[in-house]
């Protein structure tokens, strides 16, 4: 919106009253003929005059201050006037409680942050016109030219639209907030068709796969049913130390340095075991034995593929045996006459300590539901390479990962999300992301994968890609939109970087209270709509908005999946 679509909000025939209080924060209003119960009409239109939850214009002299209805009473001695029972009181005299919200110049709508200038004591107050309070939220810096993205309406005129520009939404991280059927999933599925239509790029982690109605391409991970064109995998031997770490839990004083030796010697058998002529100590079911052999060939092995230790696979099934192979004592002979050019002999101490360690691995090896990760298929894509090629494509393009079928043991999802967020967060830092390339990543549910810590006190994990990515990610153009309905559980480092939010209705005080810590613009009178919201209605909140100002979400052309169970049809067929 430009300066120019602007137009007064001090319209006489939409006066509904004057002031006859005013305070630092709110004021009190005479309601004008507001209390005869009959509904205003002004050019064929529905005036609200006087109701609460309506945005008012109060004349203080060359500004104007936008306030909105929180509150209306009549005194005790007309309240009998509103049944018309008592003829002796012909007229009542309705007064309104009205919060103030932001200073608004009159001639080109410009707003400044608190109130500017107070009006005086009879300062006449008027029912806004919706135009301009949807101008006032869309903000007055726009251009010919810039993207605007109709993602809501007015509460009480579905006829005037809400535009808000990439930037206002996504720049500082968006947070979509609400109860079970608040409207949260309709708010996600809106956002991102809107963000397709405008020529954005978005990945999509789908927990439930409630999205699978969006004209996306969908990946699957952990599906048996799909076809393995759109099945993937993220093997394991891709993820990065932290990641194993944490799915496998080792203790830090014992059971860690082994697992990563074993890794090590593991990635060592996948690049020379068909070639012999290393004359390195691989046996005949591909185990790196190292209990009284030299170390020298070892060891240049891996130096000679330390600039590609990353990308070597290595098979997740011998791993508790390799690790065995890798407790022996650090040299040969005796104390007396050690030989440190070799190792000794088994040590049976350290498999000892590390017994619980391949327990789990065994375990994990043998869990088919874990097979999406842990020796998959080769023939399968990998989600990597899917970020690699989603990353470097300046198309506009929506992928969908679906994650109905990840099992919640072992960590497996909140892994497999870490991962993620950190492949993401190496892209961005590489230059494949960029400002002029940008990534919006949408995370539903994401309680389930944010602040998470894996392990005891001694070996303790915690999952942050998501929160570094929060810190760091919008320099890089990587930003992230997270959607929950329990905010308590989102962590505070990603919610205090989290610039908008739009906030459906939440019932639960713990989660309304971290809303109010994490958006300084929110007051209790606009706090108190909160758990009264209707469905698809929310409230806008953020560093770009002058006010919490309250909208309803358009609907999504392709709804969620997110209807809950028809008892009633599914009892009625027994």
């Amino acid at each position: 919106m430009s300066a120019s679509d602007w137009f007064s909000p001090h319209d006489s025939k939409r006066r509904i009253g004057s002031l006859i209080d005013v305070s630092a924060t709110d004021a009190k209003v005479n309601l004008t003929d507001s209390g005869s119960g009959d509904n205003v009409w002004l050019l064929g239109g529905r005036l609200s005059a006087g109701e609460v939850n309506e945005y008012i214009f109060i004349d203080a002299g060359g500004h104007s201050i936008l306030g909105r209805i929180v509150k209306v009473w009549l005194e005790s001695g007309e309240r009998l006037s509103v049944d018309a029972l008592d003829d002796s009181i012909p007229t009542n005299n309705p007064i309104g409680l009205v919060q103030l919200l932001v200073s608004v110049d009159v001639e080109n709508g410009e707003n400044y942050k608190g109130i500017r200038r107070y009006p005086k004591l009879g300062a006449q107050v008027y029912s806004a016109h919706p135009l301009l309070v949807s101008k006032l939220a869309e903000g007055l810096s726009s251009k010919d030219g810039d993207i605007n993205l109709p993602i809501a309406e007015m509460p009480h005129d579905r006829s005037v639209k809400i535009n808000l520009s990439p930037e206002k939404l996504f720049s500082r991280h968006c947070a979509i907030l609400g109860t079970t059927g608040g409207g949260k999933s309709y708010t996600t599925a809106t956002l991102i068709e809107q963000v397709r239509q405008a020529g954005g790029k978005v990945l999509l982690i789908d927990a439930t796969g409630e999205y699978r109605t969006l004209p996306c391409t969908s990946y699957y991970v952990g599906a048996n049913t799909r076809s393995t064109n759109t099945n993937v995998t993220f093997p394991h031997w891709m993820f990065t130390d932290s990641d194993l770490r944490a799915l496998l839990r080792p203790s830090a004083q014992s059971q860690s340095p082994k697992l990563e030796s074993a890794i090590q010697s593991l990635k060592v058998v996948t690049s020379f075991y068909q070639n012999p002529s290393h004359g390195l100590p691989i046996s005949s079911n591909y185990l790196l034995v190292k209990a009284e052999q030299l170390k020298a060939p070892i060891e240049t092995a891996i130096q000679s593929i330390s600039g590609r230790i990353n990308q070597i696979p290595w098979r997740f099934s011998l791993l508790a045996d390799q690790i065995i192979n890798e407790c022996v004592w650090p040299s040969a002979g005796n104390a007396r006459a050690p030989d440190t050019t070799k190792w000794g002999a088994k040590a049976d101490n350290d498999v000892g300590h590390c017994l619980n360690l391949l327990s789990r691995i065994k375990a994990m090896s043998e869990n088919n539901h874990l097979r999406w990760m842990i020796d998959c298929d080769p023939s399968l894509n990998t989600i990597p390479s899917l970020l690699d090629s989603l990353a470097a494509s300046a198309n506009s393009e929506i992928l969908r990962l679906d994650l109905s079928s990840v099992p919640f043991e072992a960590n497996a999802r909140e892994v497999l999300v870490n991962a993620i967020g950190r492949k993401l967060l190496s892209l961005a830092r590489n230059g494949v992301i960029s400002q002029e390339n940008p990534l919006l990543v949408f995370i539903d549910e994401s309680h389930q994968f944010l602040n998470k810590k894996i392990g005891d006190e001694t070996s303790r994990v915690e999952l942050d890609a998501f929160g570094n990515i929060a810190k760091e990610g919008r320099k890089y153009g990587l930003n992230v939109t997270i959607a929950t309905q329990r905010p308590r559980d989102i962590p505070e480092d990603v919610l205090s970087q989290v610039g908008t939010m739009i906030v459906h209705r939440l019932t639960n005080q713990l989660d309304q209270d971290i809303v109010k810590k994490a958006v300084g613009s929110i007051d209790q009178k606009s706090a108190s709509f909160l758990p009264v919201l209707g469905q698809g209605e929310a409230l806008l909140l953020g560093v770009d908005f002058p006010f919490p100002m309250m909208v309803k979400i358009r609907k999504p052309t392709n709804e969620p999946e997110s209807t809950s169970a028809s008892f009633s049809s599914a009892w009625g067929r027994r």
